[in-house]
């Protein structure tokens, strides 16, 4: 019998995929399956992955045969950052070609993340000669560039990207940041807007609110109901979450109504902190005549100074606090004297910048050898470090199993350490938000809410920042928070 409900797309990729996986695929099965599964791909990583892995087996059994496959397998790895695969694909391809300049940018970004930036800066500078004033390749120097914090001369460069593609709106993002971090927030923010138009690709309540809304350039809420919705990742929620009693106070002048549009693991903290008449909606209950992002919130409202704003405005939930601080206790009862510190080393691996702000396991036993120090791992999926950690001696503690309601129950345990420790993510902007003393570790050109050279950010009274003093040296920040730690008293 056959089912008619199968669509004869899918049955075409069903019979491709058996065809290409068969012990004697022929290159053009695997070739027709790799490109059908890039067309249908879209967004969807794994499904690139398959279709890399097919077309890669398509050129080992005939590298000649298809003039283009080896640029669409470099390219696809450069998508799914298969830097490996990215190495070895260009290196064919300036084999063939030493002035391809699509090779030279996709193995400049391969030879980024080896922390090799004098190769890489040397392999854009060739693509920029090949193409001169190619705004792509320049826009990939500039960025080059300012990782190694030569920040002046990138935003030279970014400049001069935007003066051959005026509507390029990532390099006006990128600008906009390398602005904010300086502290040139007039310009920055307006900038930091660019985002826009590129963030429905991530953002579904900014494409529903935009259907049935204006988009809020700061006009007068007399008589209107703005929704300002959540975005970008949590650690840019925690820090701009800050700005709505502002708004609403504004709203209150004016005669307006103001909704915060938000749902997921935040909800709840936020929810403790916002005035009365500023409610908040999990789904789109009313119909609102503006829509704004959460971070378009310090243009609109005029925030060009951060002086002021560093004071705690977040709260953990009293009961829940008070589970934690028996959950804590029952791990620390009888270590008279120890401080109880949280870490967090890495972050979501998804994340653009993650092997760049992540200290490296294997270097971070100089800090957890700190005597009179227990640790508590702040973040979920982690266990095994933490059980090959205690096995060598050391006081590290998990109880991220007990997250059940999201970063209410880190704000908890938060609220019952003497100290957390932690990398450039989400719970360093939830620490500094609630008032915990934090030491910050940042990366080399760290993100913009950290600025350039201080030890401190006007954004949070509560974190002293330490920063690396060059690419990937982790050491001398580790010592000095060591030291941090031993300074601390009872320690």
């Amino acid at each position: 019998m056959t089912d008619t409900n199968i669509e004869p797309a899918d049955s075409q990729l069903a019979d491709l995929r058996a065809r290409a996986a068969a012990p004697h695929a022929g290159f053009a099965d695997c070739l027709a399956f790799g490109r059908l599964l890039l067309e249908r791909a879209g967004r969807d990583k794994s499904l690139r992955r398959e279709a890399l892995a097919a077309l890669v087996r398509a050129y080992q059994l005939d590298p000649s045969c298809e003039p283009t496959l080896l640029h669409t397998i470099a390219q696809t790895a450069f998508i799914v950052r298969d830097w490996s695969l990215v190495d070895s694909a260009t290196a064919l391809l300036l084999a063939q070609n030493a002035e391809d300049a699509n090779a030279l940018i996709w193995r400049a970004a391969a030879v980024q993340q080896r922390n090799d930036f004098d190769m890489a800066e040397q392999l854009l500078r060739e693509a920029v000669r090949v193409v001169p004033g190619n705004p792509v390749a320049l826009h990939k120097l500039a960025l080059c560039i300012k990782e190694q914090a030569r920040l002046a001369e990138a935003e030279a460069l970014l400049r001069q990207v935007l003066a051959l593609s005026p509507e390029n709106m990532h390099a006006l993002f990128d600008l906009s940041e390398l602005e904010i971090r300086t502290g040139r927030f007039a310009e920055g923010w307006a900038h930091y807007e660019s985002r826009v138009a590129f963030g429905d690709d991530l953002n579904n309540a900014q494409q529903a609110l935009a259907e049935i809304s204006a988009h809020w350039q700061g006009e007068s809420l007399q008589g209107k109901t703005l929704i300002v919705y959540g975005e970008q990742g949590n650690g840019d929620c925690l820090w701009a979450v800050r700005f709505l009693p502002l708004l609403a106070e504004r709203a209150r002048r004016e005669g307006g109504r103001v909704i915060f549009g938000h749902d997921g693991p935040l909800r709840h903290l936020f929810e403790r902190m916002l005035p009365a008449d500023l409610p908040l909606e999990t789904s789109l209950e009313t119909r609102p005549d503006f829509h704004c992002g959460l971070m378009s919130l310090p243009l609109r409202l005029g925030v060009f100074d951060a002086t002021g704003w560093g004071a705690p405005y977040l709260s953990a939930e009293p009961a829940r606090v008070q589970a934690w601080r028996e959950r804590v206790h029952a791990h620390t009862a009888g270590k008279k004297g120890n401080r109880n510190v949280g870490l967090v080393w890495n972050g979501n691996p998804e994340h653009i910048r993650d092997t760049r702000r992540s200290v490296p396991v294997e270097q971070l036993e100089s800090l957890l050898s700190v005597p009179g120090v227990t640790w508590f791992a702040l973040s979920p999926g982690r266990s095994e470090t933490v059980a090959q950690w205690r096995a060598k001696g050391f006081d590290v503690v998990d109880l991220t199993h007990h997250f059940q309601s999201g970063f209410d129950d880190v704000a908890a345990l938060l609220a019952n350490l003497d100290l957390v420790v932690t990398i450039d993510s989400g719970p360093a902007h939830l620490a500094g938000a609630l008032g915990v003393p934090t030491c910050l570790m940042i990366d080399h050109v760290s993100a913009w809410f950290w600025g350039d050279e201080s030890g401190t950010t006007a954004w949070y009274d509560s974190i002293e920042l330490f920063r690396q003093p060059e690419i990937g040296a982790w050491a001398p920040v580790l010592a000095k928070v060591r030291e941090r730690i031993g300074m601390m008293r009872g320690v």
